[in-house]
């Protein structure tokens, strides 16, 4: 056999094999699922993110990413006081007195002091769950109620 056609074959044949290998080495990302409960209804008031001290922001929005397809991505309201995240809060979330519909309507972002001097609630969690483990119900509103109704179970309480 000609030695070209040789190394084509050994070739394409190494490729499929790693091709193989690093699919199944790639972690899967997942989207989030957090379940959370607030001190007050925040639900309409833009979050950030503060580091572990609460003294300053590290993570805030663009007015451009609190919209998607044309929708708000203020949380959905559930039973027993509990909302399901769809904007990407944590442990360390703040909520300022912008409003979705305030913030979306801004060219940019406030600068970052005029965002601390927005916040109007630094803790504003009371329970925060992670629910990863369940994320195949997150789109049904009915299945996740019943998930709150027993308990969260399965699901990882970090707060």
């Amino acid at each position: 056999m000609n030695r070209g056609i040789i190394f084509l074959i050994v070739l394409m044949v190494a490729a499929c094999n790693l091709s193989k290998q690093t699919g199944n080495q790639q972690p899967m990302a997942s989207e989030p699922f957090l379940i959370y409960k607030t001190k007050a209804d925040y639900s309409n008031n833009v979050p950030v993110i503060m580091n572990a001290e609460k003294t300053k922001i590290v993570s805030y929005p663009s007015p451009s990413d609190i919209m998607v397809d044309d929708e708000l991505v203020k949380p959905i309201k559930l039973i027993d006081g509990c909302l399901l995240d769809k904007r990407g809060i944590g442990v360390n979330v703040a909520f300022t007195f912008f409003t979705y519909e305030e913030y979306v309507k801004l060219d940019v972002a406030p600068d970052i002091n005029k965002l601390m001097s927005s916040i109007i609630d630094n803790d504003p969690l009371i329970e925060l769950y992670n629910c990863k483990k369940h994320l195949k119900i997150k789109h049904s509103i009915d299945k996740v109620n019943a998930l709150i109704a027993d308990g969260f179970e399965g699901c990882e309480k970090i707060k």
